[in-house]
């Protein structure tokens, strides 16, 4: 059995990513581009607009 190795993404990749969709592009579109899922891409717009958006080096934060 092959133990899947999940991507990480720094918050600067995942803030341009966001940046794509805020400019315009579509959600669909942006993920294609940058080679990602659009739900991934989607929970990131998300977590930025609730201003929680972190990245693979990031500390998750509890407040």
């Amino acid at each position: 059995m092959t133990k899947t190795v999940r991507a990480r993404y720094t918050l600067e990749f995942k803030q341009e990513a966001v940046r794509l969709v805020h400019g315009g592009q579509n959600i669909a579109a942006a993920a294609r581009t940058l080679g990602v899922v659009e739900q991934t891409l989607f929970n990131w717009v998300k977590a930025d607009r609730l201003s929680k958006l972190t990245g693979a080096d990031s500390k998750a934060v509890s407040v």
